[in-house]
């Protein structure tokens, strides 16, 4: 330092501006450092998430839109009319399917699907190149239609209100598969309710987290005007069945519709079931004092290793309601505050590596434990409250306190 630093003074000064200078380097390189290792620890989590979206999706194909074109049944089939409303845009060159691009309003489908003899609950057959109405599930009608068209469907022959299932999907879903899905939940449950589905443009891209969820939040004028032409029926009994991401889409819009005075269209729904909602516990909060409580206590199906909002968890940061664990005091006194059921089905066999799927399975038991849900002066009715399903006994049971 002698060549710089000239007398003391100048050495000690100099030593000084030196240990300072050093010091913003030393300070600038840390966080350098931290940020990298930031940086490595967000693209490592994502590294990882892909990973294991790989690893447990490897062995599954996907069905194209082919499978919506119409081709013969077979005689002994039960078949399946799931009425559609959706904001996709038409699928190109592939009849009467619908794509991920995302519209600006509502068209409207109908498909009839032909249900195999052999088929097993909760499971889709899914046709291969050449469809076995014997084995698998086929479409056999398909056509599109107008508003009142779709109307007129759901409301049925005059004279026969039946009750209806509306059915909003959740990430990572093809129009194909949301329609299959809903005709196979309709299948099981066998309870003769109108099946009509809401389709959002899903971008079907298990790394598309980011997309959907811009899909989802651009969608929830399209499920408002459904949900109003479902209830606008004088005999309206409609039951609300939202699974992950959907559930979320599901909420904003309700509480939507309760910002905008349109409450009354709520207080028509007969029961509103999240199923493994993929929604943050800060905004389901937000969103239940905003809509208050329902007519029917809000159903809530859970499980703690659903392995598919365990990895929502790692993306967004935030537990996911739809994992909460019904042990936990903190989810019995939300229960009891906003008047919810929640409902742990982690006894239901999962038909998915990630274990996200399980309320299909809970289709097939749908007329044996029902009146827990639907029947306030029942016996057993279950409450507001926390509840384990019992598969031995297709009923909600209590978890003691």
């Amino acid at each position: 330092m002698s060549g710089i630093c000239s007398n003391e003074l100048e050495h000690q000064a100099c030593g000084s501006k030196w240990h300072r200078e050093g010091r913003q380097v030393v300070l600038r390189e840390t966080w350098m450092s931290h940020m990298n290792r930031i940086g490595q620890a967000c693209a490592a989590r994502w590294i990882l998430i892909a990973l294991v979206i790989v690893a447990l999706g490897a062995c599954t194909s996907r069905s194209g839109p082919e499978v919506l074109q119409p081709s013969g049944g077979v005689r002994g089939s039960k078949t399946v009319t799931v009425f559609v409303a959706t904001l996709r845009t038409p699928e190109a060159g592939a009849g009467v399917a619908f794509s991920a691009g995302q519209s600006q309003t509502l068209s409207y489908a109908r498909y009839a699907i032909s249900i195999p003899s052999t088929h097993r609950p909760a499971a889709i057959e899914w046709p291969s190149d050449s469809p076995n109405p014997a084995t698998d599930f086929v479409t056999v009608e398909a056509a599109r239609l107008s508003e009142a068209e779709f109307r007129a469907g759901v409301d049925g022959a005059k004279g026969h209100c039946r009750p209806s299932r509306l059915y909003v999907h959740g990430f990572n879903n093809s129009f194909q598969e949301t329609v299959y899905r809903l005709a196979q939940v309709a299948a099981d449950a066998h309870d003769d309710r109108v099946a009509v589905l809401f389709a959002w443009p899903s971008k079907a891209n298990p790394l598309g987290y980011d997309a959907d969820r811009a899909a989802a939040a651009a969608s929830t004028d399209g499920l408002a005007r459904t949900i109003e032409m479902l209830v606008e029926r004088p005999c309206a009994h409609l039951t609300l069945l939202a699974h992950s991401m959907g559930g979320w889409l599901t909420m904003e819009t309700l509480a939507k519709m309760s910002r905008e005075r349109r409450r009354a269209v709520l207080d028509r729904l007969s029961n509103v079931v999240l199923a493994a909602p993929d929604i943050d516990a800060n905004d389901m909060v937000r969103q239940l004092e905003i809509i208050g409580r329902f007519s029917r206590p809000l159903t809530v199906l859970v499980s703690s290793d659903d392995s598919a909002l365990n990895l929502a968890r790692l993306i967004s940061g935030r537990p996911r309601v739809g994992s909460d664990d019904v042990r936990d005091p903190r989810v019995r006194a939300a229960a009891k505050r906003f008047g919810a059921r929640v409902v742990d089905i982690s006894e239901l066999e999962a038909s998915d590596g990630f274990k996200h799927g399980r309320f299909a399975a809970m289709a097939a038991f749908y007329l044996k434990f029902h009146e827990q849900l639907e029947n306030p002066s029942g016996p057993h009715y279950a409450g507001p409250g926390v509840f384990m399903f019992k598969v031995s006994t297709s009923t909600f049971e209590p978890v003691e306190r």
